[in-house]
């Protein structure tokens, strides 16, 4: 298999920027290692004055253990703060709280950096003569960006999604007569319907038509036909609660996965009003499978602007207010992995 390695701080920042797909603002980011090979990437909010860090720090030990084979681990604080030598390290106490607690469970922090707006600097490192800052476009030149971006991948400057404006045809009157033909059917037979169309357009690639866009947009207005559609997604066979969860022990197909998204966008384009929040609800649960919890809340918020009654998602976009996440994104085995780096393994970790 062929393996990318990370040489340099810079190659490790970027790496964080790439695999959250935007670069945070006012976070923790949290890499696990297993000897010299990279592990899940975990990004929580930093705490406010006041907050609870111990719940904080709670959160991140959970979220970091739960890769069973972590021995180590690497974080970035990016925050606009400053900080000048006679000062406390931004966020020392929970840093030290965090390191302490994670040392008990036998992972070591490793090394880490504050990633400012225009520089970073070693955090273990910062208070010393060995303090040093480097500026942040070094890591636009890093060598494991360059590989990254030649493959594909991109860091947005916020994690909400850039859908382009694209004039399309007003499809009010399709959907809706699509829907009353859904009503008239026997159950069903309209499931299976759509699970036909559903399933072909995820297997085929191709952009569906104006009829065939207001059909699926019609399917995802009836719950049950909805839920169905979704626990279709992933391409594996189990209980469809539990594929709904993300808690299977199969891996769900994420080449699918990654189809379906594509196949949502195009969909929400040709949407206005309350016929867009089954699909930006759709969308939602699939960034909450991948374990993108900020890409989800975008989602599930644009879905309450269009219809703030819409019951999934705002019991979805409670999981990911109270910090909970997909058991798929928690496994190893089974977590997402973005397409550019899906094939190859990320390690030989050599730091200066």
């Amino acid at each position: 298999m062929e393996k990318l390695s990370i040489k340099t701080p810079d190659d490790v920042i970027a790496l964080m920027g790439h695999s959250l797909g935007f670069w945070p603002q006012e976070s923790l980011v949290c890499v696990t290692l297993n000897e010299r090979r990279i592990g899940t990437t975990l990004r929580v909010d930093l705490p406010v004055p006041g907050a609870d860090t111990a719940y904080l720090v709670d959160k991140v030990v959970h979220y970091v253990t739960t890769d069973t084979e972590a021995t180590g681990v690497v974080f970035g604080i990016f925050t606009h703060a400053s900080w000048s030598p006679n000062e406390l390290r931004p966020h020392e106490n929970v840093m030290e709280e965090l390191t302490g607690r994670l040392s008990q469970k036998g992972i070591i922090v490793r090394d880490g950096w504050l990633i400012g707006d225009t520089s970073f600097t070693s955090y273990l490192r910062m208070g010393t003569d060995a303090a040093t800052s480097q500026p942040l476009d070094r890591i636009l030149s890093s060598e494991l960006n360059a590989e990254l971006v030649f493959r594909g991948s991109s860091i947005e400057a916020s994690p909400g999604f850039h859908i382009p404006v694209i004039a399309r045809a007003d499809l009010n009157n399709e959907i809706l007569r699509h829907c009353f033909r859904i009503e008239a059917m026997n159950p069903e037979a309209a499931i299976t319907r759509a699970r036909i169309l559903w399933n072909t357009m995820l297997d085929g690639g191709n952009e569906p038509t104006d009829d065939q866009a207001a059909e699926l947009i019609a399917n995802l207005k009836f719950i049950s036909v909805r839920d169905r559609l979704l626990a279709d997604i992933p391409g594996i066979e189990d209980s469809m609660r539990d594929i709904l969860l993300g808690q299977t022990k199969q891996s769900p197909h994420w080449n699918r996965v990654d189809r379906a998204s594509e196949l949502l966008f195009q969909l929400y384009m040709r949407t206005d009003g309350t016929d867009a929040a089954p699909v930006l609800t759709s969308l939602g649960v699939i960034q909450w499978w991948e374990g993108h919890s900020s890409k989800a809340h975008a989602c599930f918020q644009r879905a309450l602007e269009a219809d703030p009654e819409y019951r999934l998602a705002q019991l979805t976009d409670f999981l990911v207010r109270d910090g909970i996440l997909s058991d798929w994104a928690t496994d190893r085995q089974t977590a997402y992995q973005p397409p550019h780096i899906r094939g190859p393994e990320i390690g030989g970790i050599g730091m200066g």
